[in-house]
């Protein structure tokens, strides 16, 4: 595995502060649709040879270097095994908006969330977890086709690379489809039941 974490000839651990992206970090290529056991398998290796109880005899520059690369391969781990966190991440990565700088969702969107959101407060106030289940498996098929509308449009970005305006288009579409998949998961939390 080629990554810019350690030397693939000596295997020393190297400063990460210049690496480009998670992406670079866990030697593996840019795209929403990662292949989850060579990301695990990647992260693993990273992990046991960047790890600070690996290198508590060594000098303390390369103990402090094994914590950041430790924290960093963590980091670039979470983001990337989240499909919601790698997609938003990539979004940006490739130029699109953060959600902090659009806050769009797709066309009737909001009135349908207003909806659930209205038999939601009602099946919490009633006590009814037959019907908060039967929201829940509304919600998580919702956020399942939101998902798979964005790795679609992922796919359709890596075959638009020569016009700018589509690409620009397609990013802002995944923008509101992963906007509308954080409405989802924070109505998803008002159905868990305690």
């Amino acid at each position: 595995m080629t990554t810019p974490a350690f030397c693939d000839y000596c295997q020393a651990l190297k400063p990460i502060d210049g690496v480009a992206d998670h992406f670079q970090l866990l030697g593996l290529p840019r795209r929403f649709d990662v292949d989850a056991r060579a990301l695990h398998d990647h992260y693993i290796a990273l992990s046991r040879h960047a790890h600070p109880d690996y290198h508590v005899d060594d000098a303390e520059e390369v103990r402090a270097l094994s914590m950041a690369v430790s924290a960093g391969v963590n980091a670039a781990y979470r983001t990337l095994s989240d499909p919601v966190r790698r997609a938003s991440y990539l979004l940006e990565l490739l130029g699109g908006a953060s959600s902090a700088e659009d806050k769009s969702v797709p066309d009737g969107f909001l009135e349908t969330t207003m909806l659930m959101q209205e038999e939601l407060g009602e099946a919490r106030t009633a006590g009814d977890d037959k019907e908060l289940a039967r929201l829940r498996a509304v919600l998580r098929t919702q956020q399942g086709g939101l998902m798979k509308r964005v790795a679609g449009l992922f796919a359709e970005l890596d075959q638009a690379v020569g016009c700018e305006g589509a690409r620009r288009d397609l990013l802002g579409e995944i923008r509101k489809r992963l906007n509308a998949v954080a409405y989802v998961r924070k109505l998803l939390s008002q159905t868990q039941t305690e």
